[in-house]
Order: C-alpha cells, then sequence, then structure tokens
C-alpha cells in the first residue's frame, strides 16, 4: 500500500519486438500513463530471451522505489550497473562485460544480492576451473555491482562482501633467471623481440601492439604512449597520466632498430608490430601470441600456465623496486594515475632518475 492507502502494483510490463524498426522495447505504466524504454535492435539482442534479460535493469528501476526489497537480484543489479555505471573505455568496458556475462550471472544471477553471503562466493571462487588472475578480475566486478547498488540505495550500505574474498595467487612475477629461461623457448620473430620490449618498458599489451613508429623520438630516446588496441579497435590509452614519454635504454633502441630494418613495415605511420597475414594494416593479435608463445614458453620453463603479457608488466614493476628506485620513480615508470596504485607516495620522478631505474631493468632484461 502506498502512503495515500492506494495499492501499488508490481510492474512486470511487457517486452516486445517493433516490426517497423526490429527493434526490442519494454512496456510499463506509470502514473497512469504508458511507457515505453528502447532495449535495442534485432541484430544487437538477437532473442526475446536476451532481450527480457537486457529489460531486467529497466523493471528494477521501475519498481525499486515501491518495492526496494522485490527484485533485487544480481542479474538486474548487474545489468543496470553495465548500462548507467561502467567505464566507457572499450577495453575495461568488454572486460567487465564478459566476467559478468560468462562468469558471475549465470552463476549468481538469480539471486537476490541480500542472499548472496561471503562464505559462498568464497566456496565458488576457490572451486572456479580459472586462472587466479581471471578470478581476481571477475571478484573486481562483482564488486563494482555490489557498490553501484549501494549506491543507489538498493541496498543497505555496509562492508562489501566480496571485499572478504582472499584470492592465492593472482599475480605472478618472474625472476631475472625464470625470464631467460622462459625466453630460451620464443626464438621466432617478431615475437621474441615483443616479449622483450613489453618487460624493458611495463606497458600494457593493448598499448604495446598500438605502438607506431613515429612513436618514437630517436633523437632523445624515448617512446610516446598515444594509443591502445583491443580486438583490432583503436581507442585511448587508459588514463591521461598512460600517455607521458618513455625513456629508451640503448639497448632497447638498438633492439627496436634491428627489428625495424627487418621488418617490411617500417615507415612512419606503419605499425611496429605490423602483421604480414593482414598486409600490415593490423598488428599481430596479442591473445593468440599470448597462447602460442608466451604460455607454452612458460609452462615448458617450469613457470606454470598462467603466465602472459600482463605478467611482464607485474614484473617489471618488481624489477625496479629491485633496482632501489624512489617509489615516485616507479609511479611515473608504470604511469599509474594514482600514487596509491603503486604505494601511497607523492612526488613526481626527474626524467634522469627515470632513466636510469629504466635502464637497470633494461641491463637484467637485455645480456
Amino acid at each position: 500500500m502506498s502512503e495515500t492507502g492506494t495499492r501499488v502494483r508490481y510492474q512486470n510490463g511487457s517486452v516486445q519486438l517493433d516490426k517497423r524498426s526490429n527493434t526490442w522495447v519494454f512496456r510499463w505504466r506509470e502514473d497512469g500513463k504508458r511507457k515505453t524504454a528502447r532495449l535495442g535492435t534485432l541484430a544487437e539482442v538477437p532473442t526475446k530471451a536476451k532481450a527480457m534479460r537486457v529489460a531486467e535493469r529497466h523493471r528494477l528501476a521501475v519498481n525499486c522505489h515501491s518495492f526496494p526489497n522485490m527484485g533485487l537480484t544480481f542479474e538486474a543489479v548487474a545489468r543496470r550497473y553495465m548500462a548507467e555505471r561502467m567505464p566507457t573505455r572499450y577495453t575495461t568496458s568488454l572486460g567487465y562485460r564478459n566476467n559478468l556475462e560468462k562468469h558471475a550471472i549465470p552463476k549468481w544471477g538469480s539471486v537476490r544480492l541480500p542472499d548472496m553471503k561471503a562464505i559462498d562466493l568464497d566456496r565458488w571462487f576457490h572451486i572456479l576451473p580459472l586462472a587466479a588472475k581471471t578470478k581476481a578480475h571477475i571478484r573486481s566486478v562483482m564488486r563494482q555491482v555490489f557498490e553501484y547498488a549501494m549506491l543507489c540505495e538498493l541496498y543497505d550500505a555496509q562492508r562489501n562482501p566480496m571485499d572478504l574474498i582472499r584470492l592465492k595467487g593472482s599475480t605472478i612475477i618472474l625472476s631475472p633467471d625464470d625470464f631467460h629461461r622462459m625466453l630460451r623457448y620464443i626464438s621466432a620473430e617478431p615475437y621474441k623481440t615483443m616479449v622483450i620490449v613489453a618487460l624493458c618498458l611495463g606497458v600494457r599489451r593493448s598499448e604495446l601492439i598500438a605502438l607506431k613508429w613515429s612513436d618514437f623520438d630517436w633523437l632523445n630516446n624515448t617512446v610516446m604512449i598515444q594509443r591502445s588496441m583491443v580486438d583490432t579497435r583503436t581507442g585511448e590509452v587508459k588514463t591521461e597520466y598512460s600517455a607521458r614519454p618513455l625513456p629508451l635504454d640503448p639497448a632497447l633502441v638498438a633492439l627496436l632498430r634491428k627489428w625495424q630494418g627487418q621488418t617490411d613495415f617500417n615507415a612512419e605511420s606503419d605499425w611496429v608490430w605490423a602483421s604480414p597475414y593482414q598486409a600490415g594494416a593490423l598488428p599481430y593479435y596479442p591473445n593468440w601470441i599470448q597462447r602460442e608463445y608466451i604460455t607454452k614458453a612458460g609452462i615448458r620453463a617450469g613457470l606454470g600456465p598462467n603466465v602472459g603479457w600482463h605478467t611482464l608488466r607485474h614484473t617489471y614493476r618488481a624489477w625496479l623496486d629491485k633496482t632501489g628506485a624512489a617509489l615516485g620513480v616507479q609511479k611515473d615508470l608504470m604511469r599509474h594515475a594514482n600514487i596509491g596504485t603503486t604505494m601511497n607516495v607523492y612526488g613526481g620522478a626527474l626524467p634522469e632518475e627515470q632513466r636510469r631505474a629504466n635502464s637497470a631493468v633494461v641491463g637484467m632484461v637485455i645480456q
């Protein structure tokens, strides 16, 4: 009952296909008026079952004030989060959506948020047959869904249950001996050079793959990280702090110049890692390289099956620490937006300090 004594009805609404525009719509009544929300075209949402799932976030929004404790399923809140709060950067949103759609929603979608107990979540994560890093990503996006529910007052503000989940082995750090043992099993080019460059610069794989020869300033021995690429889609770097010049050690310059002399795609406008299979129009596909070269080399080197591109970035950070580089220097070389990501220390690094720290790591990589 409402405050005026009028009985409030739960709005299930209806999902229909507008055949004139081939568009799915969600229809409901509110204050005696008929309302409509667009769900997507038939190409975007190919089945009614999927349209019903997309409509769940609208149904939740329509009813949440009148029925705060009804329909509060994980899927309903997750879909509303994806539509209204998820980061817009393509790389990030793609990863968040995949982890929700493929893992979290199939398991927890029909469960109400108040019924999702930390102990049950913890047990599920420990039996989930996925790499530790993947499980960490799933935990992270599920945490965002709970935070969003609390922000919208759909769920009582309390300690996020995902904060109680502890996962082991989500980060792999290679020692110099580990890296060189693994590198012995990667002899084909440009894959070997790509792996060396990735560790020497500590860049994300999406940034490594999107390098062009024009990004390099050979006179000043620097490189500017200006773009990223995921699934052949070119976009901006992760943060404004990511688009900063990085120092190039002379040994790394020599290695890159050697590759530039070997590849057929060495013009300023060409991709550094241009694929001949795509006639240079696109770079090599990094996921394939990880699967066919990096992971297999890690297994052959006795490092296990979870070594990948991001292992190299984590390793770069650890090796910077090993050289004794100040945390401010490490932050700038890692291009973190927040010093807290590197460890809650303030201050920027001077270029020469960055160069010395980077060269110390390069010396461990290129022997």
